[in-house]
């Protein structure tokens, strides 16, 4: 006949082990939605930035085109190559600006994807340390089983 202290402690060991799984499946949970929250915050972010550049360049290339117009608008029958020295440099501005914009979405592409790998990694390590062994778990019903035997003798 097997001893009822042994059932008892073999019953609270699984008891403790299916309660540390709850706990840790409650947790990977957490982490997923932790990790979803901060992937939608850095799309966000890109996505802010990105229409940031975007309105940026946009705005570069018009204020070139009107500077462009009003230097040949005002230099209309000026001889000599000042007009065309200044037209062109109004056209290196624009495309400076442009060319800062663009470096701007860039910038807001890569930061984005070093967010959201590093979210990923902290994910998936918080993810790996709430996984339970399984020996550990055996050996944690087997010891509580053990530690009660012979506690209940009925006899």
């Amino acid at each position: 006949m097997c001893d009822p202290g042994l059932l008892l402690g073999i019953a609270s060991g699984v008891a403790s082990v299916a309660a540390q799984g709850a706990a840790m499946d409650q947790n990977r949970k957490m982490i997923n939605q932790q990790s979803k929250l901060e992937y939608a915050a850095a799309e966000r972010e890109r996505l802010v930035k990105d229409n940031e550049a975007n309105k940026q360049s946009y705005q570069a290339q018009l204020q070139a085109d009107r500077n462009s117009s009003a230097l040949k608008a005002a230099g209309e029958g000026m001889g000599g190559a000042t007009a065309g020295q200044r037209i062109a440099e109004q056209q290196r501005q624009g495309a400076l600006s442009i060319a800062n914009a663009k470096d701007a979405k860039d910038a807001a592409n890569a930061n984005y994807t070093a967010s959201t790998q590093g979210t990923q990694i902290e994910a998936v390590n918080g993810i790996n340390k709430n996984t339970m062994n399984p020996f550990s778990a055996f050996m944690n019903v087997a010891t509580s089983g053990l530690q009660n035997y012979g506690t209940l003798k009925l006899g």
